[in-house]
């Protein structure tokens, strides 16, 4: 893009553990926020651990993160809660209380909604430096996020990335700008029991 360079990487997740939507199914429940059931669109119990311990996985305390491919971000971007699903904000919610952004700010932008607003929500995200962190859902990460992305600044090894982002909560895709170019990675969070290498 023109003007300042893109971000030096780009981390992007999907939202965390959710109720399984399978027929005849009867748990375990979604749970918002303040412990109240949720309406089917909220994490589950599962879910809201992972949000807890993606405070330890990318800022910790007085730390760098563990993993080198990881950067605590200086910017986070989560699908609007006012969607359908509050999962992505729910998600990341508690990263950005514990980094002090305030939900709503240019640090927590919770402005663009799934399904549609994704190259919207890109051409934002690239206008800033550093490192951002984006939380989707995962129907919507590949192709459109990260064909949004490649069309504006070249994922050099697009052509490697699966389609469509597989369906498991414990995965960080990296972009990593290298030049002109952003080279893609996938990391494993590591942070549950079931969090298997792929």
């Amino acid at each position: 893009m023109a003007g300042s360079p893109p971000p030096t990487k780009i981390m992007i997740i999907r939202h965390a553990e959710k109720p399984p939507n399978h027929p005849g199914t009867t748990g375990p429940f979604d749970v918002q926020e303040d412990g109240e059931p949720g309406n089917g669109e909220s994490l589950i119990v599962p879910g809201w651990q992972r949000a807890g311990a993606l405070n330890g996985f990318f800022a910790p305390y007085q730390s760098s993160p563990a993993n080198p491919a990881i950067a605590t971000p200086g910017y986070i971007y989560a699908a609007s809660p006012t969607n359908e699903s509050q999962r992505p904000s729910e998600t990341v919610t508690p990263l950005a209380a514990w980094l002090n952004y305030a939900q709503g700010s240019t640090q927590f932008n919770i402005t663009y909604t799934i399904g549609g607003q994704e190259s919207e929500m890109v051409d934002s995200v690239l206008t800033l430096s550093g490192v951002v962190l984006i939380c989707w859902e995962h129907d919507n990460i590949m192709p459109n996020i990260m064909s949004a992305i490649n069309s504006k600044v070249s994922i050099s090894n697009y052509a490697t990335i699966p389609n469509p982002f597989p369906d498991v909560f414990y995965l960080v895709w990296v972009l990593d700008l290298t030049g002109s170019s952003y080279t893609w990675s996938s990391v494993n969070q590591n942070l549950m029991a079931g969090d298997v290498q792929t």
